[in-house]
């Protein structure tokens, strides 16, 4: 493979101008692959902090461009897509406006697009605390909830991802991932009704996104722990009711990816009730038996992953029977097109 030339940061933003400042401070003090070049773009989805001063303070200070562009549709594949359109590099390296990377990260993403055939690329995650976690969130048990916390960490031997092993691999998170440009068009970029459309907490376009990667025959990639960023996680995502909300918003992110989840399966052809596919409602009841054996028991661990794992089908069944009924006929009169979000 030949040198990366030009090697994009995208960076999607909301009202988190703070924070945002130190993600560009520590890109600032990050090294660059030799000859190489670098671009920084933020694109702020609607802030209604200082977010553009911040910008404009680091683009002064910056030894390589950092720009700045607004997306007025809210949600982060909304932003995604309109950073993608206006990025120049080979390769798009995507992290989040909490983030600090490690001050090689940028030349490992350099090395590793230059030195082999991927398509992608991603590394650990790993949490910046604002207060300490209760002790068991941090065991081996409590990884299978980690969702809420938005941290990855596979192990610290790399990954090497491809086409047969997609159904057997835990995928990576745009908190630290980096794609080729041109694999990115390819697949049309992110699909908009995912990812915290309308403040909710929709998520899902980076799954989504790989699954496109696989379809196309694009599903090369590599797990390197050494890729590595540090994810601040505030007081407000450790508490039970942001992990019960998060799991009911990730219920929903799963029924609206359905089709994508299930790929071996044709929904259409299978049996449902009320817009809900009749195996998943078996599933959700086993899961109620499941919860209902752990209460009363002494493992308050356990019994809250199950209760989570019961939300999450609570979710998936509330956005199934809301989407059938969005998409009936007597209720599609009269609503304005385009409310849908589009692949």
């Amino acid at each position: 493979m030949l040198p990366v030339q030009l090697l994009s940061v995208l960076i999607c933003t909301y009202n988190r101008a703070a924070l945002l400042a130190e993600t560009l401070a520590a890109l600032g003090q990050a090294r660059v692959p030799e000859g190489c070049n670098l671009e920084i773009l933020v694109v702020d989805n609607n802030s209604s902090d200082d977010t553009p001063q911040v910008v404009r303070r680091a683009a002064a200070q910056a030894c390589w461009p950092v720009r700045y562009e607004m997306e007025r549709s809210q949600g982060k594949s909304f932003a995604l897509n309109r950073g993608l359109s206006a990025v120049r590099g080979e390769v798009v390296a995507l992290t989040d406006d909490d983030v600090l990377p490690a001050e090689d990260w940028l030349v490992r993403i350099g090395e590793h697009f230059a030195d082999e055939d991927l398509v992608f690329l991603f590394g650990k995650v790993l949490p910046r605390w604002e207060v300490h976690p209760p002790a068991e969130l941090l065991t081996t048990a409590a990884r299978d909830i980690w969702g809420p916390l938005a941290l990855l960490d596979y192990g610290d031997a790399s990954v090497t991802y491809e086409t047969s092993s997609f159904r057997t691999k835990r995928l990576p998170i745009g908190a630290n991932l980096a794609v080729r440009r041109e694999a990115l068009e390819r697949v049309g970029g992110w699909r908009t009704d995912l990812g915290k459309v309308d403040n909710t907490l929709i998520a899902g376009e980076d799954h989504e996104l790989c699954i496109r990667l696989y379809r196309a025959g694009l599903y090369s990639g590599l797990y390197d722990p050494a890729v590595m960023v540090r994810h601040f996680v505030p007081a407000s995502r450790v508490t039970r009711a942001y992990f019960r909300r998060w799991f009911y918003w990730h219920g929903r992110t799963m029924a609206r990816m359905a089709r994508d989840i299930y790929l071996d399966l044709d929904l259409s052809h299978v049996p449902s009730v009320g817009g809900v596919p009749r195996f998943v409602l078996r599933e959700s009841l086993e899961q109620v038996v499941r919860w209902a054996r752990r209460a009363g028991r002494s493992d308050a661990l356990a019994l809250l992953v199950e209760e989570l794992r019961l939300i999450d089908y609570c979710g998936f069944l509330v956005e199934s029977w809301l989407r059938r009924k969005r998409h009936s006929p007597l209720a599609g009169r009269g609503r304005a097109p385009g409310v849908e979000g589009t692949r």
